[in-house]
């Protein structure tokens, strides 16, 4: 069991909500991610403990495993302070002028007791960085399913020095000795059909790759559904509104309607009004991982002319 303080690191107290830990992990993620700190080892090893720290207390089962692991080892060393902190030590560089060198290094959220193991051998493989992104998807491939291209940058090997980090006994000068580069990957993703709003997406191997033959670290999307025009959802039901003319609403008929995936003639009875609605079996969002799909409801609205 780790003896890090995953709340301390993410600066947040123990009953902290879902939104309020990605919250402070996406704040402190943008000051550590590797793009930002190019050829810093410490900011690496800082933004792989935030990551950790996030993939356990996101996840309400490791988050429960760990609470209760952690009562069972009692309280941790240092103080409750860290990351949560205001002014210019927030990120947990320290609480102030009268703290001893000592007293900042044992209360900093990336601190580990003296029981962790020791640094890897530098040659030793390493496994390559987890990468998590938000991605926008639009209403109609989260409803039916489909494919969409995806580009994002990631680490790969350097090929200049073939991932040795030197030329000829001399730092790389395109990775300047750090092995490897940022390049920017294009994926084909598949968003399941009837997949839910923020549903986290694992592409095995496609995160940033490993130093040393290393294996590579995967990459986790959250799918983000962008709001149509028209179509609105409930579970697997999607809702539209139709607006029809006062003569088809009085005396009723045929009227042919673009649904997802295709179009319809539905019959409107005579003397609809509005705010009525008709329900089209079958024709709404797919229920994940099958092959059924919800109902359609059209909900009537009669122009003025």
């Amino acid at each position: 069991m780790t003896k890090r303080d995953y709340y301390k690191i993410l600066g947040i107290a123990k009953d902290a909500k879902p939104s309020e830990i990605k919250k402070n992990y996406r704040e402190r993620a943008k000051v550590f991610h590797p793009d930002a700190n190019k050829g810093s080892k410490k900011s690496e090893n800082q933004f792989k403990v935030l990551s950790e720290a996030y993939g356990v207390l996101s996840d309400t089962k490791k988050r429960k495993e760990y609470d209760r692991n952690r009562s069972q080892k009692g309280p941790s060393r240092g103080s409750s302070k860290g990351w949560g902190s205001s002014g210019p030590d927030r990120w947990g560089y320290g609480f102030g002028n009268q703290e001893s060198k000592s007293q900042k290094q044992q209360e900093s959220p990336f601190s580990q007791s003296s029981e962790d193991p020791q640094p890897h051998d530098p040659n030793a493989p390493t496994r390559g960085f987890d990468l998590q992104f938000m991605v926008d998807v639009d209403f109609v491939t989260v409803a039916l399913g489909g494919v969409i291209s995806y580009k994002y940058e990631k680490y790969v090997r350097c090929e200049n020095c073939k991932g040795t980090g030197e030329t000829e006994e001399k730092a790389c000068r395109e990775c300047k000795g750090k092995r490897q580069v940022v390049k920017e990957a294009d994926l084909s993703v598949k968003i399941p059909p009837g997949v839910a709003d923020q549903y986290v997406l694992r592409l095995l191997n496609e995160g940033g790759e490993g130093i040393n033959d290393g294996p590579p670290g995967d990459l986790f999307l959250r799918v983000c559904t962008m709001p149509h025009p028209i179509f609105k959802r409930k579970k697997n039901d999607v809702y539209m509104e139709v607006l029809i003319p006062p003569e088809l609403a009085e005396t009723g008929g045929s009227l042919d309607v673009k649904m997802l995936d295709t179009v319809k003639t539905i019959e409107v009875e005579e003397c609809t009004l509005t705010g009525e609605e008709l329900r089209v079996p079958k024709s709404g969002a797919a229920i994940l991982w099958g092959k059924k799909r919800g109902d359609l409801i059209i909900k009537f609205a009669i122009s003025d002319s």
